[in-house]
């Protein structure tokens, strides 16, 4: 059976290539994942080994095989090295909404990369996977991601109260979402 996302839909934007995630970025995954300031917020233990990222890899592209997710791999124009990863993370196909999740090596924060990559998915998902709806579902204490989102025109919808547990302490998840219709423009 052939994937909703057979051929991959590689996106461009002005500095940047959205690619498809493949068994060999399981080093930069690791990267992500095992530094304790890109996972702060996400709420589980970063990777403890390579085995680990490379599981999580493996379950990525299984998902998207199955058309139940997709997940890009971030990589500047003028180089081919992964520093970040985005996409929908869940995918309700029958109520047209989908859940965006990303994560960017910290060398790369506060430039505008996550910005102008999630404009692309979400223009990608609006487009091509006929949604009506991106969620977002974030610690409210993660006042850059909110940046992010709140400047591509999400709007902070609510939070569950003490609904995630991690490491034995609970916490709340900030929801934001944004309907078919009003993503803002990249400014000019």
């Amino acid at each position: 059976m052939a994937s909703a996302f057979d051929p991959f839909p590689v996106l461009t934007t002005p500095r940047l290539r959205l690619r498809a995630l493949e068994p060999g970025d399981a080093e930069r995954v690791f990267r992500l994942r095992s530094d304790p300031e890109v996972m702060r917020y996400i709420g589980r233990a970063p990777d403890g080994s390579l085995a680990a990222s490379e599981q999580h890899l493996a379950g990525i592209l299984e998902n998207i095989r199955e058309g139940t997710s997709i997940a890009w791999g971030i990589t500047l124009n003028d180089g081919g090295e992964l520093i970040g990863t985005g996409g929908f993370v869940r995918w309700n196909k029958p109520h047209r909404w989908a859940e965006v999740g990303y994560a960017l090596l910290p060398a790369f924060w506060g430039q505008g990369i996550m910005t102008e990559a999630l404009r692309a998915m979400i223009s990608f998902g609006f487009a091509s996977m006929d949604l009506h709806r991106v969620e977002a579902q974030l610690d409210p204490e993660n006042r850059a991601s909110a940046r992010v989102l709140e400047r591509l025109g999400f709007v902070r919808e609510g939070q569950h109260r003490q609904n995630w547990c991690y490491d034995g302490k609970f916490t709340d998840t900030a929801v934001y979402g944004l309907l078919r219709g009003e993503l803002k423009p990249a400014a000019t």
